[in-house]
């Protein structure tokens, strides 16, 4: 059946591929949400043609079939209805925007609507002549569109770089003052989103998303392009504010300022062009919300002059300020119409790597309802990652010390829109279990990212699923310092990490913990055993004396990526658990920070490192360690005659 697609898509318009691959997504249902996004989002027919037949090989042979025969089918409507007097109808039509999903939505467009009708030759037919394309299946192609509006991190910096210089943002700014003063003001004349405004135009105008970030308009605008940037680096939140990446003097961030200038300047190239989609950018906010008065929009007085009501600054009927004025006029969109762009994100989310969570010390986001659904939408599709540049408010560290909920509940947060609100928890309330097991999930997925599992098992159902399913996590803990003593105070239980061990990615941030002196949790890691990348930050957690529990990584043989950051634990005295790296043959990039570990008297242990002949980078830093510079100099120098000679080397002792 792939074969038969193969070949008759080769011989049918674009259009028609376009609908063969919403076949194919369809009918991808036993595959992993990230097959099915790949096959969606493809650039080329040959790239979607590879994705499939990739993603079919660990299919069973009844999926096979039942791909081919819907495409098939999808297929046989399609040439049908290209007779020679007739043309191929356009797969999708639509327009833009998204903000999030509703919690049960289905993990992507897949209302069925050909009808095929299998012969026993293996030819179909159909009982139309034409296909009817779903409403999912066009908004879904305006999801496309859409997630065409994003920027790149330079356009981001150059952003704020000018309307910083201008005044217009403040390190007090927040993102709705800048929907208000920047965005709606200078795309009223053309009543456009603002990636078509002539700022973004002069800049390269809009671009290929590949992770959207979820954010609060209540937070401050700085704090959203800082987790950008952390996103796109992979920097710790240090980085920022302690010392210059670029020059190596003065911190990039400091009183609310970011210096992008240097930053644009001196940056590398590929994170600086790495694409992001903000919905304040991408959605055209004139056919959204300007001039509304969501209070007054519905009465007859409002809705006999809808234009006149729009312009006003002040409603005329309520007579209190607007949100968000603005002197187009232009008619709003509804949530049935093709064109609304509000409940387009959740097929964003799923056309993207990765979505990013913007947090910042009060945890705006979680309060709105917006984020919240748009968490839980995203993790049921892919990766979620939560950014928080800025750290934590005293009060939410006390809460999360003290077992306290950071959401209290779905039910009491916010939107700016009512009927966004009243939507959202409908679905929600509908959900197995309803809002206290969508508020369980929330929480505990929130903790998770905080490194705290006290109350894992607490999930059920198709969250405790979700979390199974989880490819990839990042856990940081630098808000607990001062507090924590032992990392089994945040992870009691050892069966966390057996729970999550679908995961191919981790990374957990225990830098400056001045208290922290027991990393005997860390043992767990050997459970994820297709673990291909693993971050370990230690840094600067002068307590620590044994790190015996980092044995278990050679447990993880299917490691391709690892970074150990053990800088400024100036209290180990033994590093004998890294001789089981030897077990890491696979390993291609190993990062190795023993700067200023002053009692590691013996460094025989990183011998191990001359058994990793795949290596094609090593980055390794022995500066401040007690053992004399010849024995230092013998050991770096026997590792680098036995690693291949194309081995990218950065040894520094």
């Amino acid at each position: 059946s792939v074969g038969r697609w193969e070949t008759a898509v080769h011989e049918v318009a674009q259009t028609t591929y376009e609908t063969a691959v919403h076949e194919v997504a369809r009918a991808l249902t036993e595959c992993p949400p990230d097959a099915r996004r790949r096959v969606l989002n493809a650039d080329s027919l040959d790239d979607a043609l590879g994705d499939l037949l990739h993603a079919c090989q660990n299919m069973p042979e009844s999926s096979r079939r039942a791909v081919g025969a819907a495409v098939e089918a999808a297929l046989a409507t399609d040439l049908e209805s290209q007779a020679p007097q007739t043309t191929a109808a356009t797969a999708s039509s639509g327009s833009d925007r998204g903000s999030a999903p509703t919690a049960s939505s289905s993990s992507r467009g897949v209302a069925s609507h050909s009808k095929p009708v299998s012969g026993g030759n293996g030819s179909s037919s159909s009982s139309s002549k034409g296909m009817s394309i779903s409403e999912e299946d066009k908004r879904l192609a305006a999801a496309r569109k859409l997630q065409d509006k994003g920027f790149s991190l330079r356009q981001l910096l150059a952003f704020y770089r000018h309307y910083a210089a201008t005044g217009d943002i403040t390190p007090e700014t927040t993102t709705q003052e800048v929907v208000k003063k920047i965005v709606i003001t200078e795309t009223a004349k053309d009543g456009c989103h603002y990636m078509g405004s002539e700022f973004m135009r002069g800049h390269g105008g809009g671009k290929r998303a590949h992770r959207p970030a979820s954010h609060a308009w209540k937070a401050k605008l700085i704090n959203t392009l800082l987790n950008i940037l952390l996103d796109a680096t992979g920097w710790q939140p240090t980085n920022l504010t302690e010392f210059d990446q670029c020059h190596g003097y003065s911190p990039l961030y400091r009183d609310g300022g970011l210096r992008a200038d240097d930053l644009l300047e001196h940056f590398e190239p590929e994170n600086l062009d790495k694409t992001y989609w903000l919905c304040v950018f991408a959605v055209n906010e004139h056919a959204a919300i300007c001039g509304d008065c969501w209070t007054c929009n519905k009465k007859a007085e409002w809705t006999a002059a809808p234009e006149a009501h729009l312009r006003a600054k002040s409603c005329l009927i309520c007579h209190k300020p607007k949100f968000n004025p603005c002197e187009c006029g232009m008619k709003k969109t509804n949530p049935v119409e093709e064109a609304h762009e509000i409940y387009l994100f959740h097929f964003v989310v799923e056309l993207v790597d990765a979505l990013v969570v913007s947090l910042d010390p009060t945890l705006f986001a979680i309060r709105r309802v917006w984020c919240v659904a748009e968490i839980v939408r995203a993790l049921m599709a892919g990766t979620v990652y939560f950014r928080l540049a800025e750290g934590l408010a005293a009060e939410l560290v006390d809460k999360l010390w003290n077992d306290i909920d950071l959401l209290e509940t779905v039910e009491k947060c916010e939107a700016t829109n009512p009927a966004d609100r009243d939507a959202i928890l409908k679905d929600i309330r509908a959900m197995n279990g309803g809002v206290k097991a969508y508020d369980t999930f929330v929480n505990r997925l929130l903790e998770l990212s905080l490194g705290i599992a006290r109350k894992l098992h607490e999930v059920e159902g198709v969250g405790l699923e979700a979390i199974r399913r989880m490819q990839t996590l990042e856990m940081d803990l630098t808000w607990a310092a001062g507090k924590i003593t032992s990392l089994h105070e945040l992870m009691p239980d050892d069966k966390m990490f057996s729970t999550l061990d679908q995961l191919t990615s981790f990374k957990i941030d225990c830098s400056e913990l001045e208290r922290l002196a027991d990393i005997d949790a860390l043992r767990g890691i050997g459970a994820l055993v297709r673990l291909q990348k693993l971050s370990i930050i230690l840094e600067d957690c002068q307590q620590i004396t044994s790190i015996n529990a980092l044995a278990c990584l050679g447990k993880l043989t299917s490691l391709q990526q690892l970074t150990l950051i053990l800088g400024g634990c100036t209290e180990i005295t033994s590093i004998d658990a890294l001789a089981c790296l030897d077990q890491l043959t696979s390993l291609q990039q190993l990062t190795l920070n023993l700067r200023l570990c002053k009692q590691v008297a013996d460094i025989s242990p990183l011998s191990s490192l001359e058994a990793l002949t795949q290596l094609e980078e090593l980055k390794l830093d022995m500066r401040g360690i007690e053992v004399a510079r010849s024995d230092r100099q013998t050991l770096c120098d026997r590792i680098a005659t036995k690693l291949a000679p194309a081995t990218k080397l950065d040894i520094d002792f």
